[in-house]
């Protein structure tokens, strides 16, 4: 939102710098168009009846307020911090940047068995860094086995390897894939055992008599 700030006050000092120079210029000319102005907008607003006036002059001096004050707000507001000071580093200040706690918790917790995706949230505070990470696990795993090896695997990552403080206990939250749906199987009908051939039938012949 700074960037839109600078934006939005550059543009306000180059419309009153052109504003002013004309006016100096010009003044008469310029003295004259806005005496002109001001008399149609005073005839304008005569038209109108008070009940109908005094409204519309409420709504708008409401909303210019509102953004007045969105626009201080967003000036006088700290920047969230990108990165956050090493407490253990000897010899001078290193800054670790919000990203690189990010990439590197999502990879060391992705090694672990059963993990499938890693979502960490890094936002740094005055006392440490704010970690919550997103998890989404293989389906059938022991739920406080595999948080408890997150939670140790990330403070190690955290504290000891790249030397920062937790301003707060690690917070995961964690979602387990759901089974397969298993498919009913329907009862068999057993096959009628097979017929046994029938016997076959001798034949006989009659020789004539004689």
């Amino acid at each position: 939102m700074n960037a839109i700030n600078r934006v939005i006050i550059l543009v306000l000092l180059l419309v009153v710098m052109v504003l002013c120079s004309v006016s100096l210029v010009l003044p008469l000319t310029v003295l004259d168009a806005i005496a002109q102005q001001a008399d149609l907008l005073l005839e304008f607003l005569s038209s109108l009846q008070w009940y109908v006036r005094v409204p519309l002059g409420v709504l708008f001096a409401v909303a210019l307020d509102i953004i007045l004050i969105l626009l201080i707000a967003l000036e006088v507001r700290r920047p969230r911090p990108k990165s956050i000071r090493v407490e253990k580093a000897a010899g001078g200040e290193v800054q670790v940047s919000i990203d690189s706690i990010s990439d590197r918790l999502r990879y060391e917790i992705d090694q672990l068995s059963g993990v499938l995706r890693v979502k960490p949230q890094v936002s740094a505070k005055r006392r440490g860094v704010l970690i919550e990470l997103n998890v989404e696990t293989a389906a059938g795993i022991n739920v406080p086995e595999k948080a408890g090896q997150i939670v140790a695997l990330a403070q190690q990552v955290v504290e000891e390897r790249m030397g920062l403080k937790l301003a707060r206990a690690l917070r995961v939250n964690m979602h387990a894939v759901p089974y397969p749906k298993t498919v009913k199987k329907e009862p068999s009908i057993a096959a009628p055992p097979p017929a046994e051939p029938l016997a076959e039938q001798e034949e006989w012949s009659l020789a004539p008599e004689d």
